[in-house]
Parts: C-alpha cells; structure tokens; sequence
C-alpha cells in the first residue's frame, strides 16, 4: 500500500490560515474517471486519498477535519493510509449527520459543485453551497508543484518514452489498431502507471482522436498516417504527451500539415518562461496556427485546445481556461480564470497543437513543460521527428 504525501498536511494548514478561513467541504470523485474528472485532482491534492469508483467528501475546519467515503470497501484502506482524518463510511443519507459533527451549524462552502451526484446533492443542499471564492484559492494553490510531485511527473514521462519507443514494434501492416493500443496501455501498467488511456489513429486520414475499440478495430495498412496519444498518472500526477507519423514514406501533404503544428509548438515552447502570460502564449500559438493555415481550406477543419495545465487533473485548473476548446464547439473567448496569470517555474503544461481537415489528413504532436528559472524541461524525450512504421 502506498503512503501518503506528508506534503498534504502542510497544504490543508495553509489552505485554513491563508485562504479559506471558514469551514469548506471537499468533494471528489475518484481516479476511476481518468481525465474525466476535476474534483479528483482537488480532493487529493488535500487528502492523497483516491476513492478510485466512489466518491468522497472532505470536511476541512479549524475545528476538525474528517473524510467520508462513499463505498465500504475503500474504507478499511483509507483508515489505514489516513487515521488522522478519521475515514468513515456511511451512506448517503447520513451525510449530514456526520458532518454536523464537525461543523455545528450555518452552511458550508462546497468546493467540487460541479460533479456533485444529483442525489447526494439532494441530500446535501441545506448544509451546502457553491464556494467559488474557496475554489478558486484552491485552485491557485496548486499552480506550482512542489519538488516531489515534479519527481513524479518526470516518472509519468519516462513511461511515456517507453510507449512511444514500443509503438514502432508493435505498429505493422496487417496488425489492428486496437491490439497495439491495448498492448501498449498494458506495457504502461506493468512498469508503474497507475492509470493510463491512450488514442490510436492509424488511417490513410487521420480525422481525430480515435479511443474505443468499435472506431480502432481497422487493419493498419502501408500509407496510413499514425497519430499516437498517451494519457496516464503516476501515484495521480499525469503525464502526456502525442507523437505522429505514417506507415512507410509520409505523403508530403502530410508533411506539411506536421510542419504546422511543429511550428505551433515551437512557438508555444519559446514562450514557456517565467513571467510569461500564459494567455500570451496561447495567443501566439493560436497565431503561429492562422499563419501556418492561411492557404488551406479550413471550412470544415477542427482542432481541439493547444495547451492545458497538467497536475493532479488531466486538465489542471486555471493554466487549463487560457486555452479555448473548439473541437465540435463554437469557441468560447472568456478566459477569467486563465487571464492575468503568469508562468512560473514549478508549473506544468502540456503543449499539443493539432489540426484536422476532412478528406485530407490530421496532424497533432504534444510535449509536457516543465517551467524552470532556465529554459523549460521538456521531461519526454522522443524525439519529435516523424517517424515510419512498418
């Protein structure tokens, strides 16, 4: 059984003399969820605690904290990794009482609203109320990681290395998509991911992310593009990052819709320092992006967010909202979160500029920054060359 971070008692003092001051509660769902979930990231960052499929629910006071787990059978571990917090199971209807223990009376800010189960939101409502204020101060804290949560994402990256490195065994004509890629996310488990999602797109046009086995069931064939992302934690620090390339010679059209987004990126890069506006960077990334597109057809062209925070959540809160999600949406250019911060060493980013034209070819890579007082540490090393398969 893992131990948790000593790390979590420092923040929890300094989230109650800093910046929540009143009683707050935590909700959160577990890792289960994969990128699914935010309330995840928040509850752990706090706690080290991962109800995995069940939901949990710290109660954060000065004059006591607790932790209510939402499955009996996570309760017997988290006892055991967390006794200070006292875990206790109890169904949801008595929630409330287990609470009150704890805070005597008057409402209590909730951090995690938005993936409160509407049944235990039923049963919460008189006792609760969305915190943003406390949200947001939570959020901030986790900007910089702290030495040991880095370690880790570096650990997240090595096995994305490894992944990557593998893909050009497994991938060959004749071979389905599905088989490598769960071939590969099982390579991921055995050398100490904890959790790890990956999408496959092998076609003559890559059209977007492909994940399931109904859409990645094809047999790869010569001539194929290949767009290969990696999504995975290490003790629940995320790493990612996306690779691409074809099966025999790249076609040059392809070519040139890879020197896009590389240019994307390398923009994005020399701009990931501290004291750089994080919303300056996703600005000029976008700009490198219309440039680079000028002479294309985009009418029908999609491209999902460039760039989003990494953490404790797949897509870590603040430095995430100065990037704009477009994929299937009308894009959305209120940033309020994003807007103002500035990069600071300690932060990480994930950076991957994509592109996707129907009927002619797709194109993504993606690279995890680390921001230093130097230039950022790009902790995957593969190279970021096209490679052939096959």
């Amino acid at each position: 059984m893992r131990s948790v971070d000593p790390g979590v008692y420092g923040r929890r003092r300094r989230a109650l003399l800093e910046g929540l001051i009143r009683p707050v509660a935590v909700f959160g769902m577990g890792s289960a969820l994969g990128a699914g979930t935010k309330s995840h990231g928040a509850l752990r960052f706090l706690t080290g605690w991962d109800g995995h499929e069940s939901a949990s629910l710290l109660v954060l006071s000065e004059s006591g904290t607790r932790l209510i787990v939402n499955s009996p059978f996570m309760q017997p571990m988290a006892a055991k990794m967390m006794p200070e917090l006292d875990p206790t199971y109890l169904p949801a209807s008595d929630w409330p009482m287990l609470i009150r223990q704890v805070v005597s009376a008057g409402q209590i800010g909730l951090i995690g609203m938005d993936e409160l189960p509407m049944g235990l939101a039923r049963v919460l409502d008189p006792l609760i109320r969305d915190d943003q204020d406390a949200s947001y101060f939570l959020d901030r804290m986790r900007l910089v990681k702290e030495p040991s949560a880095l370690q880790l994402h570096r650990d997240g990256a090595a096995i994305c290395d490894m992944l990557f490195a593998a893909l050009s065994d497994y991938l060959s004509p004749g071979k389905s998509a599905r088989t490598v890629q769960r071939a590969l996310e099982d390579l991921a488990l055995s050398h100490g991911a904890d959790y790890c999602r990956t999408w496959l797109t092998v076609r003559p046009v890559a059209d977007r992310p492909r994940y399931w086995p109904g859409e990645t069931g094809g047999c790869v064939a010569t001539g194929d593009q290949v767009l290969f992302g990696i999504a995975l934690t290490v003790d629940g620090h995320w790493a990612h990052g996306i690779r691409m390339g074809s099966v025999g010679p790249m076609r040059e059209d392809h070519a040139k819709l890879l020197q896009i987004v590389s240019d994307c990126l390398d923009v994005g890069l020399a701009l990931a320092r501290p004291g750089v506006a994080v919303t300056a960077l996703a600005d000029a990334m976008d700009a490198a992006f219309m440039a680079g597109t000028d002479n294309l057809d985009m009418q029908n062209a999609q491209r999902f967010r460039f760039g989003h925070g990494l953490g404790l959540s797949y897509e870590d809160p603040v430095l995430t909202d100065a990037f704009v999600q477009s994929f299937g949406v009308t894009p959305m250019p209120m940033r309020p979160d994003g807007a103002g911060v500035t990069l600071a060493s300690g932060m990480v980013l994930e950076l991957h500029p994509n592109l996707f034209l129907p009927g002619h070819g797709g194109a993504a890579l993606g690279e995890m920054v680390i921001i230093t007082d130097a230039d950022p540490e790009r902790p995957i090393r593969h190279t970021l060359l096209p490679e052939q398969f096959g």
